[in-house]
């Protein structure tokens, strides 16, 4: 079993106490503690990029305490792609703040497209789905990884592709990969 911090291991044994608010009491310092924790992470995001893919694959642990912290992060983010991935995180936290930031990151040549697509696609913005298909259209046929990530973004959203884009992928080459991209 893990070791509980002192003060944390006292607050804990005092929700157990027969006074309300001594219990009350406990419950916010418990608050306190979590929103330091949460606080914390947010800023090894912010600071650590070796660390970041690792971190952002893990605040969905912390729900909605991480929200605050990391739109903090979004709001002072100087480098962009900081910014980009911050933008994406508050996204699967049920944040909306940087989805504008997002959806105009998804166009041909954007190094934040195909990021930008999944997230917008997972947390179901529907304004993504014509940005999305527009730039299925404008993709360089041989952008196997960019055709892929944007039909599964597509996808993901149950939104069915135009029909100038059926046609852009249509002439994708090898057969096994036009059928995959097609559905």
């Amino acid at each position: 079993m893990m070791d509980i911090p002192e003060g944390i291991r006292k607050s804990l044994e005092s929700l157990e106490e027969t006074s309300l608010g001594s219990r009350v009491r406990a419950v916010e310092e418990l608050a306190r503690y979590s929103q330091a924790i949460a606080s914390r992470v947010a800023a090894l995001f912010e600071d650590d990029e070796e660390a970041r893919p690792l971190v952002f694959e893990r605040l969905g642990r912390f729900g909605s305490l991480m929200v605050e912290p990391m739109e903090r992060v979004f709001r002072d983010a100087a480098d962009e792609t900081l910014k980009h991935k911050s933008a994406s995180a508050l996204l699967y936290l049920g944040s909306d703040i940087g989805a504008s930031l997002l959806l105009g990151a998804v166009r041909v040549g954007n190094p934040y497209c195909c990021m930008a697509a999944i997230s917008l696609s997972a947390a179901g913005i529907v304004e993504s789905a014509a940005l999305i298909d527009e730039a299925i259209i404008g993709c360089e046929l041989s952008d196997t990884k960019t055709l892929e990530c944007l039909t599964s973004a597509l996808r993901s959203m149950n939104h069915p592709m135009s029909e100038q884009a059926l046609s852009h992928l249509s002439t994708v080459e090898p057969a096994w990969l036009r059928h995959s991209l097609l559905g």
